[in-house]
């Protein structure tokens, strides 16, 4: 009886042993760093506004809230228009970080299919800024730039039947850690 119970437990320790080390792998997330062919999906460094629109669109179509998470500031704030209330006019309305990605989340779960294409950049400035002065501003990226603005037309896929065309107007910041975040970001878009 005791050889038998021994046996048993040996095989429930190696099957628990089995699911905590291939269990936790998650077969089905995006992989980071190399793919063949030496290409990435995400760019972790996120060494410029690019880099974080790039992290942005993978986060979107692989419905990846957590790498969305790491790609807006701690001060991150989103404006939209809200076209008609009561008073039948339309108002500009604004959330929080908390909010946004709480927001996102649901957008993200709800739907089995998400694709974010870029299209046209509208507009975009290069800043550097130190203790609210502007120190120098270009119209192209320079390597001491701390902020940016950059206007992207946009085309968002949800589901088989919901699309979304517009334009995203956002601001960037480098952190102190040297990463690109989106700091702002106002929605406008135009259609359904």
């Amino acid at each position: 009886m005791g050889k038998i119970f021994v046996k048993t437990s040996l095989y429930f320790l190696a099957l628990l042993v089995a699911l905590l080390v291939f269990g936790c792998k998650n077969i089905f997330a995006p992989t980071l760093g190399d793919l063949a062919g030496g290409n990435s999906i995400y760019r972790m460094d996120l060494e410029s506004p690019q880099d974080v629109l790039h992290n942005f669109r993978y986060a979107y179509i692989y419905r990846d809230s957590l790498m969305y998470a790491m790609l807006l500031d701690s001060e991150f704030v989103f404006v939209y228009y809200q076209p008609s209330d009561e008073s039948g006019t339309g108002h500009y309305d604004s959330w929080m970080r908390d909010t946004e990605l709480k927001t996102t989340g649901r957008l993200l779960r709800a739907f089995s299919y998400v694709d974010l294409l870029w299209q046209t950049t509208l507009d975009s400035s290069y800043y550097e800024i130190e203790e609210d002065e502007i120190i120098r501003e270009e119209n192209a990226w320079f390597e001491t730039a701390n902020y940016a603005d950059i206007s992207k037309s946009y085309q968002l896929t949800l589901g088989d039947y919901y699309t979304i065309i517009g334009d995203a107007e956002f601001r960037f910041r480098k952190g102190v850690d040297e990463k690109w975040r989106i700091l702002r970001w106002e929605d406008k878009y135009n259609s359904y």
